[in-house]
């Protein structure tokens, strides 16, 4: 009967112990578009009207949030694909005016330099505490993606999935 009790006991213990060792990133294959990546949680979609290099379009936007850091996938189609660098560099300047840009590294850049830009942020909430966030910015033909992951400190674990496997199809 102790043995019996023990056994269920170490059980009871191991399961435990698993059930609090259980990844709160639980990376997953997602597409928004011609853009596939990995995000650690199950995403939200959303979408909205922004007004980009004076064209008002559609945003579509995947997102969630883990570990504290908000991870997000965005595209914008362009009505003119010949538009699309000027769009592209009206999103990444909105970008880092919304996080208060103070400082930008640029980063290894996984992408076509011409067409894909990859940087770390220093910046601010707009209550004023810092904020630290990732960005990728990719152009294909005439859509524009943005990756972003946005935290008051961001760890390469958190973010080197979402932005490392970022592919376009």
């Amino acid at each position: 009967m102790k043995q019996g009790f023990t056994r269920v006991g170490l059980s009871v213990v191991l399961l435990g112990a698993l059930a609090g060792c259980s990844p709160s990133l639980n990376w997953r294959e997602v597409q928004l578009g011609r853009l596939q990546t990995l995000l650690p949680c199950k995403p939200d979609h959303a979408s909205r009207n922004v007004l980009l290099a004076g064209q008002t379009l559609a945003m579509e936007v995947l997102g969630c949030e883990a570990e504290g850091v908000l991870f997000a996938i965005s595209l914008v189609r362009s009505v003119d694909a010949a538009q699309a660098t000027a769009l592209l560099a009206a999103l990444r300047q909105a970008s880092l005016d919304n996080v208060q840009m103070r400082v930008a590294q640029a980063m290894a850049n996984s992408g076509d330099a011409d067409r894909s830009t990859d940087l770390l942020v220093q910046g601010q909430y707009p209550n004023g505490s810092p904020l630290q966030a990732r960005f990728k910015w990719l152009q294909a033909q005439g859509d524009v993606y943005q990756i972003a992951a946005f935290a008051p400190q961001l760890a390469h674990e958190q973010i080197d999935n979402l932005v490392d496997e970022a592919r376009l199809r």
